[in-house]
């Protein structure tokens, strides 16, 4: 068993990342992130090949995973495919999920998946002190100005503790 947790990301999560250039850095980070063989072929900006290269970890899903996709798509209409089979995956896995998409978010708290959003791995980014706390503060700003929308509630309460730590460190 690994010594350090493994997370499943959905592909906005990589997207937000990569608008903040930080995907290289979340992979120094002491853990593993997974995403499912149905999100390989859906990510193109950065090129799958460059986040396998990174460290980003491809699981399968196993044929009884792959039908609980298609029952929660006959319940919830909104997440697609792709987000759903990871949402399966952190189900598996027992793991957290870290998506900013609002169906997918509703529908892991449904079926009782944790899920945090793009600020949370910013704030485990700056915890582990691999980007400052003004750094994730400026990252938030650039995901804002390219219109990717990080869960409001987790970033506005996270933006407010890095602007205390930053002032006490700064």
């Amino acid at each position: 068993m690994s010594p350090h947790p493994s997370y499943v990301v959905d592909t906005n999560t990589l997207i937000d990342l990569h608008f903040c250039n930080l995907l290289p850095r979340i992979f120094t980070l002491p853990c593993t992130f997974i995403i499912t063989d149905f999100l390989r072929h859906e990510i193109r900006f950065p090129p799958f090949d460059e986040l396998s290269r990174m460290g980003l970890i491809v699981e399968p899903l196993t044929s009884a995973e792959v039908a609980e996709i298609s029952e929660l798509l006959e319940i919830y209409d909104k997440p697609s495919y792709e987000d759903i089979s990871v949402l399966i995956l952190a189900k598996s896995q027992n793991t957290i999920l870290i998506s900013g998409d609002e169906n997918l978010r509703h529908v892991a708290v449904q079926i009782g998946v944790t899920c945090y959003g793009t600020c949370w791995l910013l704030d485990f980014l700056a915890s582990q002190s691999i980007i400052a706390y003004k750094d994730a503060i400026s990252a938030y700003q650039v995901m804002q100005q390219n219109r990717r929308n990080p869960p409001k509630n987790e970033c506005k309460n996270l933006l407010s503790e890095w602007r205390k730590k930053s002032k006490m460190l700064d």
